[in-house]
């Protein structure tokens, strides 16, 4: 849809930016992978354990999507597609799949339908990487940054958010040759909502600084948060947010991924700990530290947010067990942001248990895993 540069060109200051400052976040690291997690095709990953947490106001009642196309619910222990509006924020849960090559998976009701066209990033079938596009008239297509089997086989809508309109946000000023995107997106905007700051908008740039904008004070973070994004043609990036309020583009691929587009809707962090409570990592897993918060939770109208950043030196993929008040009704597959803003994803199951998946080689989630962003209805 957007058009791609081929050209691999890798802008000298901008990794460093985002990476150097993080010891850990290196392409060596990557390279010394020990191994891929998850190979089956059609099967969702297998992971085991238990957890909990505290309640909050009563959980929004979900409207079941209509599915089109050859589209159906996954099933599997999944949720079947869904949707509420809380808020003014529109939130999908379940996971659906397809025999098809329609893209068009579901149209949304009207009361759920976005003011302008927002591009959200989907968990797809091996923790592939894909995209939402959701016009204003409701229909909502899936688009894999590799090949659309990746889509057809599974596609997870747990975690997927984007602002209805722009109502109470705050318009935010791009600088350093960043302007807003156009052609039916909305410009950049944020909002503070209970502690949890929403983005919405989408982006462009024809220069080489990864400082995109720099925030008001009221939706800075308290600590460095890494929150993963849409880019060009559904291709993987993320977000490097600093309580400076420095918000830094960080794509996984070429600079020009990031150039051409950068989606910001979808993309959510807590300002601070308040209100969450701290969970407790296991199996060699830990706090990152250098700068992120330490791993937490919070539910807020029935949907959990989970804060902080962990790491690991082992080869077993449960970082942690939720408390019982955390824990979803149905398994859960979030995407989330890992070393070198690789893509992962969380799996997350009715039990608890809390699994990392990496789409590349094991090195990736070890080396960083960010919970900033991950959200999920219970």
């Amino acid at each position: 849809m957007f058009g791609r540069q081929d050209q691999d060109t890798r802008r000298a200051g901008a990794r460093g930016l985002t990476r150097n400052n993080h010891a850990g976040l290196t392409r060596s690291l990557r390279r010394a992978a020990v191994g891929a997690v998850c190979a089956a095709a059609v099967t969702v990953p297998l992971i085991g354990a238990a957890g909990a947490q505290a309640a909050t106001p009563a959980a929004p009642v979900y409207t079941p999507l209509t599915l089109v196309n050859g589209w159906t619910n996954f099933g599997s222990g999944t949720a079947s597609a869904a949707v509420a509006n809380i808020s003014g924020i529109v939130h999908l849960k379940g996971a659906i799949q397809t025999s098809g090559n329609n893209a068009v998976a579901f149209t949304l009701p009207l009361a759920d339908r976005p003011a302008a066209r927002v591009y959200v990033p989907v968990d797809l079938c091996n923790a592939h990487n894909g995209r939402l596009n959701i016009t204003p008239s409701g229909v909502a297509s899936v688009q894999p940054e590799g090949s659309f089997a990746d889509a057809q086989c599974f596609t997870s809508l747990d975690g997927v958010s984007f602002a209805k309109s722009a109502a109470s946000f705050t318009p935010l000023t791009p600088v350093h040759g960043w302007v807003k995107y156009g052609s039916g997106t909305s410009g950049p905007a944020a909002r503070n909502n209970s502690g949890i700051v929403h983005l919405k908008g989408a982006i462009r740039t024809s220069a080489s600084n990864t400082v995109a904008f720099t925030l008001p004070a009221v939706f800075r973070p308290a600590t460095d948060v890494f929150v993963p994004v849409d880019m060009c043609n559904g291709t993987n990036g993320r977000l490097l947010i600093t309580p400076g309020g420095s918000v830094i583009v960080d794509p996984e691929g070429p600079w020009t991924d990031a150039q051409c587009f950068t989606s910001l809707d979808g993309a959510s962090y807590a300002t601070s700990a308040g209100s969450f409570t701290n969970l407790t990592p296991v199996n060699g897993w830990a706090a990152y530290g250098s700068g992120t918060a330490s791993p937490a939770a919070r539910t807020i109208s029935g949907v959990v947010h989970l804060e902080g950043a962990i790491q690991t030196s082992g080869n077993n993929t449960v970082a942690f067990t939720l408390p019982k008040a955390f824990r979803p009704a149905h398994n859960v597959f979030v995407k989330v942001d890992l070393c070198d803003a690789a893509n992962g994803r969380l799996f997350i199951t009715p039990s608890g248990s809390v699994s990392v998946d990496s789409e590349g080689p094991w090195s990736d989630a070890q080396c960083f895993t960010s919970l900033d962003g991950a959200s999920y209805a219970r």
